[in-house]
């Protein structure tokens, strides 16, 4: 059978952050995929479904996190015939990347319209499409003001800051543990917050959406605060099969030279209840997060074979 070195190098940079952000590592794992069905040659069907399954499931195992790449392999999955033909695998995944690129570009189009003149917006960790849709309401003449957190342990919302300001649009920027405080609008109301929006990694069949660990305070502050909440995520983002679980990583990632005994538990995520989010941005629109499956359903009926 056909080695998996080229697939197992992508995996272990999913695995080791080296590619990070949910579409990115659904593209990356994508592409792979669909470069080493395109170049092997196989001997027959059995070959193209073995090489398929091993190298679909060491992706996934790299970053079990993300629904958005299993989602992935189960598109390809369902093509898969009693004759596999590497060709019509390697159509799939094409397919699904043309999915992704599709939502990336319809997406923003309906995030504008939300964002209204002299608006000041929260956010909460990196995600290009929210530059993008930030940067496109600052293009469109309306005048927002950006507020965002560091996201630590990464820092990923640095390099976001740094772009916005290159592209003109006013940001500041605050620590993760004042963000609930900040969005708070009972005790001090120092800024007045006009909407937060948020990016999901991934949303539960239960309505509940899974972010960058401090959007559970954030959310709880949107909430007792009477401030529309959104959520960014695709229908493809939706955990269909309701495994997808928190991670925990290395207590190393937040204090490398940490004393030998002392525990460290580093949550990377935390959940979003349903009933505090005002709208969920999809490719099909807004949508309200208990008709969501209805919406996988009519649109992603393959995703619940």
């Amino acid at each position: 059978m056909p080695d998996l070195k080229n697939i197992k190098k992508i995996a272990k940079d999913i695995k080791d952050i080296t590619i990070q952000w949910a579409t990115n590592i659904a593209r990356e794992a994508c592409k792979i995929m669909e470069q080493e069905l395109r170049n092997w040659k196989f001997k027959n069907s059995n070959e193209v479904k073995e090489f398929f399954n091993k190298g679909s499931k060491m992706l996934i195992d790299a970053r079990e996190t993300e629904p958005l790449l299993r989602n992935a392999m189960k598109y390809a999955k369902s093509k898969l015939k009693k004759w596999a033909n590497s060709t019509e695998l390697a159509d799939a995944f094409l397919e699904y990347l043309w999915r992704i690129e599709r939502e990336e570009k319809i997406r923003p189009e309906i995030w504008a319209e939300l964002i209204h003149d002299w608006d000041i917006v929260f956010t909460h960790c990196h995600s290009k499409s929210v530059i993008d849709i930030l940067v496109k309401a600052w293009n469109e003449w309306k005048k927002i003001h950006v507020y965002n957190t560091e996201t630590r342990p990464l820092y990923q919302w640095r390099k976001t800051s740094q772009d916005l300001i290159n592209a003109w649009v006013p940001n500041t920027m605050v620590v993760d543990s004042s963000a609930s405080s900040v969005i708070d609008n009972t005790l001090w109301n120092t800024v007045d917050i006009k909407e937060i929006f948020l990016w999901s990694d991934c949303i539960k069949p239960d309505w509940t959406v899974i972010n960058k660990i401090w959007s559970f305070a954030i959310w709880l502050s949107a909430w007792n605060s009477w401030i529309p909440l959104y959520v960014v995520g695709s229908l493809l983002k939706i955990d269909v099969v309701d495994k997808v679980k928190i991670e925990i990583r290395d207590g190393k990632e937040l204090w490398p030279e940490a004393p030998e005994w002392l525990n460290i538990v580093n949550f990377a995520f935390d959940r979003i209840h349903h009933k505090c989010i005002t709208w969920i941005i999809t490719e099909f629109g807004v949508i309200r997060p208990e008709n969501l499956m209805r919406a996988v359903e009519k649109y992603y009926p393959r995703m619940l074979e």
